[in-house]
């Protein structure tokens, strides 16, 4: 805690040091000033914790200096000293916010008092603000990882879409879904690089428009961009293409490039999975050999008569695993593609295995995505689309009864190593491969508790382990456990066991 005192009379000045710093070792006097001009000064150039003020000094008196002060130095505490006891004097200083006013002489029990319940009230006042940016830091963290699951849950259709908008405050009246795909140019992308790229491209668009992002599966990054009104695709489109093709030119560099394909534009809800949709097919189609950083999808699927709904269904089907209801499903499906050109038909079944082979992705199931020869007829195509979809049904049935044990080992596993650091749900998630959404939610339902209140439960079980060393403080256990704040680590501790950090320490070790 740093002191500065100010007062006219060079003995009192010293005599206040000598006594503080030989009684309250912990407050260091790191200035001293014999008037208010130089308070002022001092201020500004040691910005002190507390200031202990005289009234009345020559020149700039104490009162006007403490005013003075307080314009840039809102934090500062002033314990104010006067050899006058009126009224008036006590009063203007209070209203300057100074609560503690001592009268000349003072004794030596009455400064270190004032001194204690001053430097009680900033230890407080820090304590608060650290725990306040601690909920703050958490709570944008909470945010930014409900966003993104929102995005990811409405792409799939698992919550309700009006609910959670509402919650984070998104309107969606029309926009665009654009996924960035990151490409490797020498070396595989490390999950630091993917991570380091994502929150640039989260920088990046934030700042350029309203956008939600979704979480990285695949080296891919799907991307909701809004607009605030109803405008005419083509406009949208425009629009889109700039902001693209501005975040592009900043991101790609020698060793990593971004490429971006986009959805056509909507105007309603219902129409958003559509373009994601659209999104993956303009990745799948563009040329390697392309220049171009963007691309939008060819004009298949804007020509109407298109049977997404029953392609839809189909997919849902596949990711339940249920092969009666996959046969029907495709047999639905396939009903709907013979009024469509054959060429068409072609390319939609195409489509579908792109599609097909997203969903399994996004499971984080293991397999090996279909390849159609270009000279294939419908026929073979439509045989081959048919067994595609029957062999990843079976998967996701394999897959649902396993209860994904091995994916879910291989994350015990790691979170067990780093549980004393900075982790969270997405970096596991991604160390095993799965979509943050689906990994919580087996997660939970594999160990009973949900993510966050696994890892707080090895903290704490390991914050007791160490509790019995009684070398180690409370702050360093703190720490060592992966916590930051020990105000916070207390709480969390007494929350888990019913008892504070040291009433647990003295039960559980020998008294010296």
């Amino acid at each position: 805690m740093r002191l500065v005192i100010v007062d006219d009379e060079m003995l009192e000045r010293k005599a206040l040091t000598k006594m503080i710093q030989k009684e309250m070792p912990e407050v260091k006097v790191v200035g001293e000033a014999a008037n208010g001009r130089m308070a002022i000064d001092l201020a500004d150039q040691l910005t002190p914790d507390i200031m202990m003020m005289d009234i009345k000094m020559p020149g700039i008196d104490g009162v006007e200096a403490v005013r003075e002060i307080r314009k840039k130095h809102k934090h500062i505490k002033f314990i104010m000293v006067s050899a006058f006891n009126t009224f008036e004097y006590a009063k203007e200083v209070m209203q300057q916010g100074v609560k503690e006013y001592l009268l000349k002489p003072s004794k030596q029990i009455e400064v270190l008092a004032a001194l204690s319940r001053v430097r009680q009230e900033i230890e407080e006042e820090r304590s608060l603000q650290a725990e306040q940016q601690t909920l703050k830091e958490s709570l944008s963290r909470a945010l930014s990882v409900m966003e993104t699951e929102w995005l990811s849950s409405i792409l799939n259709d698992h919550i309700s879409f009006e609910a959670w908008s509402e919650l984070l405050r998104i309107e969606v009246r029309s926009g665009i879904i654009v996924i960035f795909s990151i490409t490797e140019k020498d070396i595989p992308v490390t999950r630091q690089k993917k991570q380091f790229v994502y929150e640039r491209l989260k920088e990046l668009l934030k700042t350029k428009s309203e956008c939600v992002m979704g979480p990285i599966a695949e080296n891919k990054i799907p991307v909701l961009i809004l607009f605030n009104t109803i405008q005419e695709k083509s406009r949208m489109k425009s629009q889109a293409i700039k902001l693209i093709r501005n975040v592009l030119a900043v991101l790609n560099d020698s060793k990593i490039s971004l490429f971006a394909g986009m959805g056509l534009p909507f105007q309603t809800i219902e129409e958003l999975p559509t373009s994601y949709h659209e999104a993956l097919l303009a990745l799948e189609q563009r040329k390697l050999q392309s220049a171009t950083s963007y691309a939008f999808p060819s004009d298949a699927r804007s020509e109407g008569n298109l049977p997404l709904e029953k392609e839809k269904e189909l997919i849902d089907c596949i990711k339940m695993g249920d092969r009666h209801q996959v046969l029907q499903a495709y047999e639905c499906y396939i009903s709907e593609l013979e009024s469509q050109p054959g060429q068409k038909a072609e390319r939609m079944l195409e489509e579908l295995v792109i599609i097909v082979s997203r969903a399994m992705y996004d499971l984080g199931i293991q397999f090996t995505p279909m390849s159609i020869p270009q000279h294939y007829a419908y026929d073979k195509i439509m045989e081959m689309t048919r067994q595609y979809v029957f062999e990843c049904t079976e998967l996701v049935q394999a897959w649902r009864s396993s209860h994904m044990k091995g994916y879910l080992l291989k994350a015990r596993e790691y979170i067990m190593e780093h549980f004393n650091k900075n982790i969270t749900l997405e970096e596991v998630a991604e160390y095993v491969e799965l979509s943050p959404y689906h990994f919580s939610k087996l997660f939970k339902e594999k160990y009973g508790v949900n993510f966050i209140d696994y890892v707080t439960d090895l903290r704490i079980e390991q914050a007791k382990k160490e509790m019995l060393n009684t070398n180690k403080s409370l702050k360093e256990i703190c720490f060592n456990v992966g916590y930051k704040d020990p105000n916070y680590f207390s709480r969390v501790f007494k929350k888990k066991t019913g008892v504070a950090p040291t009433s647990y320490r003295s039960t559980k070790t020998p008294s010296s």
